[in-house]
């Protein structure tokens, strides 16, 4: 009926209000619905960002040295100060705790050209497998915790060790990218690792039955309890799950002035002198080789009287030099000491075949009246020679 009448001007006038807030309703359900996807697109958006970038600004670079002016070839340290801002930071023990904190130094010369390094400052950041707490074994690097608004002090004791700076004056700036992790593992005891281990196979085992399950249960969680308990004050490495990797924060630090003097006069010649062979002067006199007993002989009588033999020991003439024919002199160090006995004896000849025994053998069982200085006895380092010859040698 009212579509048969729908020409008819009555009916149309009855419908048109209707039809009026028919449309204003459905454009507005539209509208809704496009401003609540909006709003959830930029909220995800928003929760994507935060996940996968980290904001630069995190901490702040501070480096300076102790003056501004430097002699030449004189070392020049260099302080590193991180100012943490207001977030927990996890990151990577190299860059933050060790001289890798200093590898991206840049210096510049006057004329804003950079300076290249005759050594590169390195250092290694060894990956490592560690055990977290879901008893899956993670890649990780060692980390650091970097508290919100902390102060971590590095510094580095010479720069000139990888830039050779000549005279002039440079600009010295530093760069970290720092990187941010999401999580950490402390790495436990061994000993709780181990009986973590066993643990897990016991609570996964199928035959145990449940009274004797739970009882070696109680029994490994009361071990473990009982080793972190003893060990709770030892300082435990943490380790940053390389999976867990947030993002990378670059950070610049302000820029400092050093001046690198020209040498004077006096300053080369001071270099000369240290470039020269040092001399001490109290030992200048050359090192006294130990005295023959010649040597000791040709010595004025009034300033020393010389080792001579109380008792004399004959060496006995190896058997194996007899049978080889061995023949030779050994030569012996020995120091004579004040009460005339042999001591520190060595052989400074290798004749072998057991000729250098005999000979210390016969020097040990010798007596010596020491030799004097001044009226006393002293000890006096000496050499003395031991012959031995074939036709010594009492026929059979």
């Amino acid at each position: 009926m009212i579509f048969r009448n729908i020409g008819n001007p009555k009916i149309i006038t009855k419908f048109l209000p209707f039809c009026f807030l028919l449309i204003v309703f459905t454009l507005t359900g539209c509208l809704g619905g496009l401003q609540t996807t909006a709003t959830q697109t930029q909220t995800d958006e928003a929760a994507e960002t935060a996940e996968t970038e980290t904001p630069t600004g995190l901490a702040v670079l501070q480096i300076s040295t102790p003056k501004t002016n430097y002699a030449a070839n004189e070392a020049i340290p260099l302080n590193l100060n991180i100012q943490n801002g207001k977030f927990d930071l996890l990151v990577p023990f190299v860059s933050v705790a060790t001289r890798g904190a200093f590898s991206q130094i840049t210096v510049t010369d006057a004329n804003g050209q950079t300076v290249e390094p005759k050594h590169l400052i390195t250092q290694e950041n060894p990956q490592k497998y560690v055990v977290g707490n879901d008893g899956k074994t993670v890649r990780c690097v060692q980390g650091f915790e970097l508290k919100a608004s902390a102060n971590q002090e590095l510094s580095m004791k010479d720069i000139q060790k990888y830039y050779q700076l000549q005279p002039g004056t440079y600009t010295v700036t530093l760069a970290i990218d720092l990187e941010v992790y999401r999580e950490s593992i402390t790495e436990e005891h061994p000993e709780v690792l181990e009986l973590k281990k066993d643990l897990a196979r016991i609570q996964n085992d199928p035959n145990l039955q449940a009274g004797a399950k739970q009882d070696a249960v109680n029994y490994y969680q009361e071990q473990i309890k009982f080793i972190e308990e003893r060990h709770k004050d030892v300082v435990k490495d943490i380790y940053l799950p390389v999976k867990s990797r947030r993002g990378k924060a670059p950070l610049v630090s302000n820029g400092i002035t050093v001046t690198v003097e020209p040498a004077t006069n006096s300053s080369n010649l001071q270099q000369q002198d240290e470039t020269a062979p040092q001399v001490d002067k109290s030992d200048a006199a050359p090192p006294k080789k130990p005295l023959g007993f010649a040597d000791i002989i040709n010595q004025r009588a009034s300033e020393w009287g010389t080792p001579k033999y109380k008792t004399r020991a004959k060496p006995q003439y190896p058997k194996d030099a007899k049978a080889a024919k061995k023949a030779g002199t050994v030569v012996l160090q020995v120091t004579i000491d004040a009460n005339g006995s042999p001591k520190d004896i060595v052989a400074l000849t290798n004749l072998g075949f057991g000729l250098e025994a005999a000979a210390i053998e016969a020097l040990k069982n010798s007596t010596f009246h020491p030799a004097m200085k001044a009226g006393k006895p002293i000890s006096l380092q000496v050499e003395i020679p031991f012959a031995f010859k074939i036709e010594d040698v009492a026929s059979p």
